[in-house]
């Protein structure tokens, strides 16, 4: 009896690059746990692009799957959940009591985790055009050039009254209403203005100052996004509102 081959084609593309988010992510885990603290943030940055690379090429070639989306999910959970709450312990509460410390530092992970559900839940019945709360990816790379950042500015992992709060705040807006677009699909890069000039700045701000210009370019994603919810919020609110009741109308009209 001959086998059955089995064709490997472009949908198996995106899921590489899936599988190579989770293994740095793990690597990131691997040396943080070593007290390798800058080796661990490079590492959760190259997951973060492999994150964002799977995606686009998903879209790119037209080939998202259910499968696709859920392993997406499981990776983000480790390299960017699971990665800055071990971070957490190990550089900024390792010498508290071992329970509230196990307690603070599980903050980023649980409130990723529900994030990650959320996103899934969202995409399933009604996709938006943009991020519904700061995803674990810009939270996983905040948390890692601000390591780098400090690392740079003092040799050290940074002060922790000072990455503590930054951690609550940053697991608050993962679960926040408030509003952050998202990276445009490769084909459409060109056509997006802003997106252009941020990393234009971005690339000049790393030629002149290194990795430290890491965080205060993830800070002003962050603040850009909080300016534009303070001021557009009611409007933010009602499209909220109307987007699912839209959705459900042309699912049965489609029916």
């Amino acid at each position: 009896m001959r086998r059955p081959q089995v064709k490997i084609g472009v949908t198996v593309i995106p899921n590489i690059f899936t599988v190579l988010n989770m293994f740095f992510g793990f690597l990131a885990i691997v040396m943080i746990t070593q007290g390798e603290f800058g080796k661990g943030a490079w590492l959760i940055l190259a997951a973060a692009f492999f994150d964002l690379m799977d995606g686009n090429l998903a879209r790119l070639f037209n080939t998202p799957t259910k499968f696709g989306i859920e392993f997406d999910s499981i990776a983000d959970l480790v390299s960017f959940c699971v990665g800055p709450a071990i971070l957490v312990y190990f550089a900024y509460v390792d010498g508290l009591n071992p329970l509230l410390a196990a307690v603070i530092s599980f903050i980023p992970l649980f409130f990723g985790g529900i994030r990650l559900a959320r996103f899934n839940v969202i995409t399933s019945k009604h996709p938006l055009p943009f991020y519904l709360g700061l995803t674990t990816t810009a939270m996983a790379v905040i948390m890692a050039s601000f390591v780098l950042f400090n690392l740079k500015l003092n040799g050290t992992a940074g002060d922790p009254r000072i990455a503590l709060p930054l951690v609550f705040l940053l697991s608050y807006l993962m679960i926040s209403p408030v509003r952050y677009g998202k990276v445009p699909n490769i084909k459409k890069v060109l056509d997006n203005k802003l997106f252009l000039f941020y990393v234009g700045l971005g690339f000049i701000s790393v030629l002149f100052f290194g990795s430290m210009a890491f965080f205060p370019m993830s800070i002003l994603y962050v603040l850009w996004g909080l300016i534009n919810w303070v001021i557009h919020h009611n409007i933010y609110e009602m499209e909220l509102k109307v987007k699912p009741v839209t959705s459900i109308n042309k699912k049965r009209k489609m029916e």
